[in-house]
């Protein structure tokens, strides 16, 4: 018979809900217990028992609760019917159970850990639940909605006394035009109608692209680059084009400077240019007679 509750013991500590049967782990901590009172002050009969009814307090309702009985607990810890012997380790294997006001012995530790693993426990589930809902939902989309409307033009039935071929080729529709010599749909956008700035978009990504197998570095950094090569080829992209393709089959052992160089020679701005620049200043004096 059930001892009635106490009302002045303290309320339970796990929530009357946290159940977790099926699980298969329960956190031991090791070095609280084996250094604890329990491990060092009791026998092997009080030891083991104590983890019988840690292991079958875990997998109570309430987590981390025991019954009072002492028959239950006698079965718990494994000694059967023998409630005598279970009495002579009864005060040792409940080392740490309290008493609570719903007439049952609660461990705080294993309480405290009970109601974490519930609550993971819990929210696991509800996003099971949710994904399952979210699939459930995209497969109904996906799904071809029913023929509600069917043709209604009715079959047309060939007369016997008429040739049923030569009737069927005489009425038959010529064969719709294939898709390429269809017209274009009114106000669909053609490779014509691109903006440039798709064009130029499209250029700049693929000198992205080169600069950085070229010098190995980063989409940000080759941007930068690119950039910086583009302001020396005064904005023009097909030189800047040009110039990395070359420098892709070449593969040189600097591709930064010789893209510089490269661009220096092609826009007129290196050494060659000026050196071409003095030479035309110099034709450019008149010939002096006597000098």
């Amino acid at each position: 018979m059930n001892a009635p509750p106490d009302m002045t013991a303290p309320a339970p500590l796990s929530p009357p809900d946290c159940d977790l049967r099926g699980y298969e782990f329960m956190p031991l901590f090791g070095h609280r217990l084996f250094c604890g009172p329990l491990y060092t002050q009791c026998t092997d009969a009080e030891f083991r028992a104590a983890l019988r009814l840690w292991w079958s307090a875990w997998n109570q309702v309430p987590a981390g609760s025991l019954p009072m009985e002492d028959r239950a607990l006698a079965t718990l810890a494994d000694f059967g019917r023998d409630v005598r012997a279970w009495r002579r380790v009864r005060a040792r294997a409940l080392d740490g159970f309290v008493a609570c006001s719903d007439g049952r012995l609660y461990h705080p530790l294993l309480a405290r850990e009970a109601t974490r693993a519930h609550v993971g426990r819990v929210r696991a589930q509800r996003r099971r639940n949710d994904d399952a809902e979210r699939l459930r939902r995209w497969r109904g989309t996906r799904s071809d909605p029913p023929d509600t409307h069917p043709d209604p033009t009715p079959a047309k039935r060939v007369s016997s006394g008429v040739d049923r071929n030569s009737e069927s080729e005489s009425k038959s529709e010529p064969p719709a035009a294939p898709y390429a010599a269809r017209p274009p749909v009114p106000g669909a956008a053609t490779a014509d109608m691109m903006p440039p700035d798709a064009t130029r978009t499209r250029n700049m990504a693929a000198m992205v692209a080169q600069a950085g197998d070229l010098t190995g570095r980063g989409p940000r950094q080759a941007r930068a680059l690119v950039g910086q090569w583009m302001k020396m080829a005064g904005d023009d992209a097909a030189t800047l084009g040009g110039v990395l393709h070359d420098a892709c089959v070449l593969r040189p052992a600097d591709p930064v400077a010789w893209v510089i160089a490269s661009l220096r020679q092609r826009t007129g701005d290196g050494p060659a240019h000026a050196r071409d620049t003095r030479l035309a200043a110099w034709d450019a004096i008149p010939d002096l007679h006597g000098i």
